[in-house]
């Protein structure tokens, strides 16, 4: 009986700069990358022990890798019980995104409108309970969406992005119905 040996992070980098390379449209990039990303989430043991610090403010985020030529990037979020992102978009790219451990709700939205430059109308699809070494994709304009932890345990999750995100969109409700204002919110990371 062979052994099935662990994924490599180095494995997974260099197969998802292939597919970026050989994909011709976001959408190929985005079933090319899933599968990948559905392998690397299948064990944690690739990823450093400092990576998996969570922070008590909020989740935190950890880059992994950062394509030289801007084709994507590779972060961790750690999440602890509780915690959420707002409502927000992906600053117009692709993406694939990962359960490692834990379980993550997505509460997701599709962006149906542009009312004003500031102002857009959102509908909401669904929620979704993500487990532990699932995946999922986001293509705009259904990228948009809330993350949160599911239940008591701590949560890592593994993000694909085409680009090296360094801002995004947060939507906050407004009395209208399905219409929401936009602001600008700047990444850190740990």
């Amino acid at each position: 009986m062979e052994i099935q040996k662990n994924y490599s992070f180095d494995e997974f980098i260099r197969e998802m700069t292939e597919a970026v390379e050989r994909a011709k449209t976001d959408e190929e990039k985005v079933t090319l990358a899933e599968p990948l990303l559905g392998k690397l989430v299948q064990s944690a043991s690739w990823l450093p022990p400092e990576k998996q610090t969570p922070n008590d403010k909020g989740y935190a985020r950890h880059s992994l890798y950062h394509d030289p030529h801007d084709r994507f990037e590779v972060i961790a979020l750690v999440w602890q019980p509780g915690q959420r992102t707002p409502l927000h978009d992906h600053d117009g790219t692709w993406g694939v995104e990962g359960v490692l451990c834990g379980q993550i709700k997505a509460t997701n939205y599709l962006q149906v409108g542009r009312i004003s430059v500031d102002t857009v109308k959102l509908r909401y699809t669904d929620t979704v309970i993500i487990n532990e070494q699932a995946t999922g994709q986001l293509l705009p304009p259904a990228d948009c969406h809330i993350l949160e932890v599911e239940g008591l345990q701590t949560a890592i999750t593994v993000h694909v992005y085409g680009k090296k995100l360094q801002k995004f969109l947060i939507f906050d409700k407004s009395p209208d119905e399905e219409v929401y204002v936009t602001r600008e919110h700047h990444v850190n990371y740990m």
